[in-house]
């Protein structure tokens, strides 16, 4: 009998096992693929991520990992104007750095400090009988808590009925290329006719590029990049749909939801790791108490007041050109922005 099993071994998953395994907590991480492994991901850690990374042990270790440093994000409009906002600076500036070295290192983490992971195992069934039983492709095991960490496409939640509705669809693609000469130390949030491009340097040589459209709009902005950057027809692209869902309740008895399996707060904001990171560990407490209550106010306190500012994104990358209008008439556009970009990096 494990104290808890936790679907999902990214930043949510393995956050939470590494903080389970160090207060004693039998703890076991199912995840599905083989790291380490890509995912379709900005790549950037906001500001807000180093708490949470000093206290899980790793914050050194990140630091020293290939990664692009960001001084500056750059928001250009579907006109072409440019607005520019500085991110803050020092040791915890933001940086943008490969999730496969990102992943590994969380992973390792919790490893460490006693947490079982095992990899290349499918989730299959789950079945609720006093304690979970949880089969995979390998084996079957019980637990006393269960934690669906698995993404936004959740498997836990599905296998749970947690009820769903369906939101307005938007594919992603990503992708990393060779650095364009005279870059700069910026992340690039561009909008597009057909959707929205995100771009950042992510260390050894290397930039991050992202393309967000609806599905029927995915072939003309994937084309504009290929035009733009100099991509080959056989580059590899990751994808994912959809980008966005209806939010599940973070916490049932004996049930945690962490990550995006919980909530997806809209990409272009970059926050999604931090919410991994910090539901990840509020989940661990609440477990630790085994007082899920705890872990509700919690997850809701840790997006009070910050929904708007999600909001916000969702409506400028939705409606691209009246964004641009927008921009055009609001007066100190580029103040506006700069307050913005504190808002989302000095939570």
């Amino acid at each position: 009998m494990w104290d808890v099993a936790i679907v999902g071994s990214g930043p949510a998953g393995a956050t939470c096992a590494a903080f389970c395994a160090a207060a004693g907590l039998r703890t076991l991480v199912i995840e599905r693929e083989k790291f380490p492994r890509e995912k379709v991901c900005g790549d950037c850690l906001n500001p807000a991520c180093w708490p949470v990374l000093e206290r899980l042990g790793v914050a050194e270790e990140v630091r020293r990992a290939p990664h692009g440093e960001l001084t500056s994000v750059e928001f250009i409009a579907v006109d072409g104007r440019v607005l520019t906002a500085p991110l803050p600076a020092g040791q915890n500036a933001e940086i943008a750095l490969k999730r496969s070295l990102f992943d590994e290192i969380l992973m390792r983490r919790a490893r460490s400090l006693g947490a079982e992971v095992r990899e290349g195992e499918a989730l299959l069934t789950i079945t609720r009988n006093g304690s979970w039983v949880i089969a995979t492709t390998r084996s079957q095991e019980a637990a006393r808590f269960l934690v669906g960490a698995d993404g936004r496409n959740s498997t836990v939640a599905r296998l749970c009925s947690l009820p769903s509705r369906k939101v307005r669809e938007r594919v992603a693609l990503q992708t990393h290329l060779p650095l364009p000469r005279d870059f700069g130390a910026r992340i690039v949030l561009q909008l597009r006719p057909e959707g929205y491009s995100g771009q950042a340097p992510i260390g050894a040589g290397l930039l991050n590029l992202c393309l967000v459209s609806r599905p029927n709009d995915l072939s003309a902005i994937k084309r504009w990049a290929e035009n733009t950057f100099a991509i080959p027809v056989d580059q590899p692209w990751r994808t994912i749909a959809p980008l966005a869902r209806a939010s599940f309740p973070a916490a049932s008895p004996g049930l945690f939801l962490a990550g995006d399996a919980a909530r997806v707060v809209e990409p272009f904001t970059g926050e999604g790791i931090y919410y991994a990171l910090r539901s990840g560990e509020l989940a661990a407490e609440a477990i630790a108490r085994k007082n899920p209550q705890h872990y509700i106010a919690a997850h809701r306190a840790l997006y009070a007041g910050r929904l708007w500012v999600n909001w916000l994104a969702r409506v400028a990358v939705r409606h691209p050109r009246l964004t641009t209008k927008v921009v055009r008439i609001v007066p100190n556009e580029s103040q506006v922005l700069r307050r913005l970009t504190r808002k989302v990096v000095q939570l």
